[in-house]
């Protein structure tokens, strides 16, 4: 038998329709956290006169984007080599990323609301307005994220991913 016969070395990744959907998905996911990262960027770095990110809400907002955006990245770059994780092991992250935003979600939304009842209106509020738009984009891609373990255990329970 010659090498290029003997295939003992490659992975079968079930059904394609499961994984082109999970790609898709995570595809989605990515942009999402780009996105998030791009708008709580502003109002956590630039906010030198006034707070409108408490310091621990800034760093759980930056570890939970940058995290799930690097494992999103890295599971996208397996998948285009064929190796795809397995159902569980996915299902665990989507499910660690979900619990993650919603907490930032809820912490966003908590600290829009308490400097909006300050009753003090800087001039320029479009940080307060980034806070506001990161936390609804956190909120969609949590949804995303539920989204994401629903099918994946769909397909996995039914056989259609390893």
């Amino acid at each position: 038998m010659s090498p290029a016969d003997d295939n003992s070395f490659a992975t079968t990744s079930g059904n394609k329709k499961a994984t082109y959907t999970l790609i898709c998905i995570k595809v989605v996911e990515l942009c999402l956290l780009i996105c998030c990262l791009g708008l709580i960027d502003e109002p956590a770095t630039n906010s030198h006169l006034r707070v409108f990110i408490t310091p621990r809400v800034m760093a759980l907002c930056y570890v939970t984007f940058g995290a799930l955006a690097i494992y999103t990245a890295i599971y996208l770059i397996m998948a285009l080599f064929g190796d795809m994780t397995p159902w569980r092991t996915a299902t665990l992250w989507a499910l660690v990323g979900f619990c993650l935003f919603v907490a930032v979600t809820a912490l966003l939304f908590r600290d829009w609301s308490t400097t909006k009842d300050r009753n003090y209106w800087h001039p320029n509020m479009h940080r307060l307005d980034l806070v506001m738009a990161s936390a609804s984009i956190s909120l969609v891609t949590s949804l995303v994220f539920l989204l994401d373990i629903l099918i994946t255990i769909r397909f996995g329970v039914h056989g259609d991913l390893e």
